[in-house]
């Protein structure tokens, strides 16, 4: 894998990560945030195994405490992100999981004392302008519960993205990748069996095909392939710039509404003139974050103009 096979390879998982929100509609209030992670992490856990199942042998005893860490700061998101996201749209969620890199520059200044160059710092400030048009400009719409939770799920998973450029360079992704899901599927079980034990339901699930077909959407493109493929390719994309490219999901779901609607019987997404211009703002933004690009439309603008 080289920078533009990684590049190319988050933009596919954010792909993914951008219709989840169908499949997350499916899954009832009643079932529990532990409970969901738990069967999904659990079945994503053995489709890592399944393909990365001779990388056991070089397990050693930091890699199981990088898992470990890993898989608090994503149990963390998702459960902030089921409870965000049963209280929010779709669009709206996307928009403010989409502010990721705001929280990865704040915790790079605040624990690591490190400021992004110039182009991260204008790349950032129209990529954020962009979010604020996907959103219609109604910043009224920012004054929920449910935004308060997707906010703290951001934090997490900008310190998620953080932990993983660290470990990604000297570590086995693939074991990595195991070790998560595993650590997940254990961490989501006990606190779905203490919160069935306190409240007193049943530790079971629902039957209905929707929700299984949610669990199984989700268990493989988002627990399992997108696991594996985001800490390949962090080891050639820096986590600001992964963040970058995970705004785009925001789009993503804006564009592939209609279809998806179709498909699932939903209700589709509206498109205003305000969301496609807030769409080609953060392409903008999140082109001109990237040095070399910023440098070679420079210069084509400056060969324009002599």
């Amino acid at each position: 894998m080289n920078k533009l096979t990684a590049n190319f390879s988050l933009y596919t998982i954010t792909f993914f990560s951008a219709i989840q929100y169908v499949f997350l509609a499916n899954v009832p209030d009643s079932v529990s945030s532990f409970a969901f992670l738990s069967v999904t992490n659990f079945i994503g856990f053995f489709i890592t195994l399944s393909v990365f199942s001779g990388e056991l042998k070089r397990l050693d005893k930091e890699q199981v405490l990088q898992a470990f860490l890993l898989s608090l700061e994503l149990i963390g998101f998702n459960i902030f992100l089921l409870l965000g996201s049963r209280e929010t749209d779709a669009t709206t969620t996307a928009c403010v999981l989409s502010t990721y890199f705001v929280f990865i520059v704040l915790l790079l200044q605040l624990f690591f004392h490190e400021r992004p160059d110039r182009y991260k710092r204008i790349g950032i400030l129209v990529v954020f302008i962009g979010v604020f048009f996907m959103m219609d400009a109604d910043i009224m719409s920012l004054f929920n519960r449910g935004v308060l939770f997707l906010v703290i799920s951001d934090i997490f998973f900008a310190a998620y993205l953080l932990t993983v450029e660290r470990y990604a360079s000297s570590s086995n992704p693939s074991v990595i990748a195991m070790g998560q899901t595993f650590f997940n599927f254990l961490i989501a079980t006990v606190c779905w069996g203490i919160e069935a034990a306190l409240l007193h339901v049943p530790f079971a699930l629902p039957k209905e095909p929707k929700f299984w077909g949610s669990v199984f959407f989700i268990s493989f493109f988002i627990r399992g392939l997108y696991g594996i493929v985001q800490i390949y390719a962090q080891r050639y994309v820096s986590s600001l710039n992964v963040a970058l490219i995970f705004s785009t999901e925001i789009i993503m779901t804006m564009l592939f509404s209609p279809i998806l609607a179709r498909i699932f019987n939903t209700q589709p997404e509206v498109i205003t003139p305000l969301r496609l211009l807030g769409a080609l703002v953060m392409v903008f933004g999140i082109l001109i974050s990237d040095r070399e690009v910023a440098e070679k439309l420079r210069k084509g603008i400056a060969h324009g103009q002599s």
